[in-house]
């Protein structure tokens, strides 16, 4: 059973991923001084807790640890202690370790050609569709492990809707276009296959493959990592002088790709992304079609393969054709209306002419049919 004071923490983090994030540095910090519970963290006084905290930042300063990682650990210590209402602790002081002068490392997203000879190093089906999936859909590492079957939705030109964080906070909806959607159907085939039944509540990822007599269990963001390690030393991706962070590197470049389309729409875009957007979120809701018309626009530059990326681009231009056949029958159709209009009212201008002059009268019978007589 949780104690109170995790339970007051986990009240106080409302993100789901920032909760687990921030635990995971308590979880270290315990270890790392042979406390029995996170929990004696809060009983340490004030000087001797930020002394550790203090000591254990200059650990990893020393290990050269980026500054964003350190000052994530800083904000756990600051929310553990502020949830359990412990005052005292002088975090302006703590915060004052951390390098003034810290520039963030050029980092750049995946190339194109780079996930491709990434996809030619791996073999696996699962790391196959793994890699497709996250240059697919731009999700984080973290959305991987919770994801389940029935958070995929057919959707046209082979694509599925993917609800990402489904049932939390964070929920959100992105797209796998169907170059991720046919590897990953190939994926689920095999499952089969070995003996494993899919259903709803199935993780889309498994952590290895099941014999059908065990349940399966869900991939792991280390796993997740690792894997993507191994395939970017495998296959040469050389990251030297910009630094990326494996994973992420492929959500930088669905950002990327979407917005330097020129008809693109940066607000739909960031509901793609599941960036918290304040106020828009609670104004602006966009719908299914919305959002996946919005991704479409960037859909064959997401695409990897030579030939899928062809037939995206093809089956974008044919929409585009029909787009345009339809708005010139509409115009065609305006353009006759306009016509009939244009012919009635000469006709009604030559009447009203008749009449002025004194050559037709109007008669009025029974109050609904009215005749010309000709004089």
């Amino acid at each position: 059973m949780k104690s109170r004071a995790i339970l007051c923490f986990e009240d106080f983090i409302q993100s789901e991923t920032t909760r687990k994030s921030y635990l995971y540095h308590l979880e270290k910090f315990r270890i790392f001084n042979n406390f029995n519970t996170i929990d004696e963290i809060l009983s340490l006084n004030n000087q001797d807790l930020q002394e550790k905290i203090q000591n254990y930042i200059r650990l990893f300063k020393s290990k050269g640890r980026s500054h964003n990682y350190i000052r994530g650990i800083t904000f756990a210590f600051q929310s553990l202690c502020e949830s359990n209402d412990k005052i005292g602790v002088n975090w302006k002081k703590i915060r004052k370790m951390l390098d003034k002068k810290h520039r963030s490392k050029t980092t750049r997203p995946y190339t194109t050609a780079e996930i491709k000879r990434m996809l030619h190093s791996v073999k696996d089906l699962r790391n196959k569709a793994i890699i497709l999936f996250l240059s697919a859909s731009g999700v984080r590492r973290g959305a991987l492990p919770v994801l389940k079957m029935r958070d995929l939705k057919q959707m046209s030109n082979g694509c599925l809707a993917v609800t990402v964080y489904e049932g939390s906070n964070e929920e959100y909806v992105t797209f796998i276009n169907k170059e991720s959607n046919d590897a990953l159907s190939l994926y689920i085939e095999q499952r089969k296959h070995r003996g494993e039944i899919i259903t709803n509540d199935s993780p889309v990822f498994t952590a290895q493959y099941t014999n059908g007599t065990t349940k399966a269990k869900p991939i792991s963001e280390a796993s997740i990592s690792n894997m993507i390690l191994r395939t970017k030393i495998n296959a040469g991706v050389n990251f030297d002088g910009a630094p990326n962070l494996l994973c992420h590197a492929m959500r930088r470049r669905f950002n990327t790709i979407l917005k330097l389309n020129k008809e693109s729409n940066s607000p739909l875009i960031e509901r793609l992304m599941g960036h918290d957007m304040k106020l828009d979120n609670s104004y602006f809701q966009p719908t299914l079609d919305d959002l996946f018309a919005e991704y479409q626009k960037g859909m064959a530059d997401l695409t990897i393969d030579d030939s899928e990326r062809l037939l995206a681009e093809r089956k974008a231009i044919e929409e585009q054709r029909s787009e345009i056949e339809l708005q010139k029958q509409e115009q065609k159709s305006m353009q006759q209306e306009i016509e009939i209009i244009k012919d009635n009212q000469i006709k009604m201008n030559h009447i009203m002419n008749m009449v002025r002059e004194g050559k037709v009268r109007i008669v009025d019978n029974n109050n609904e049919i009215i005749n010309l007589e000709l004089i």
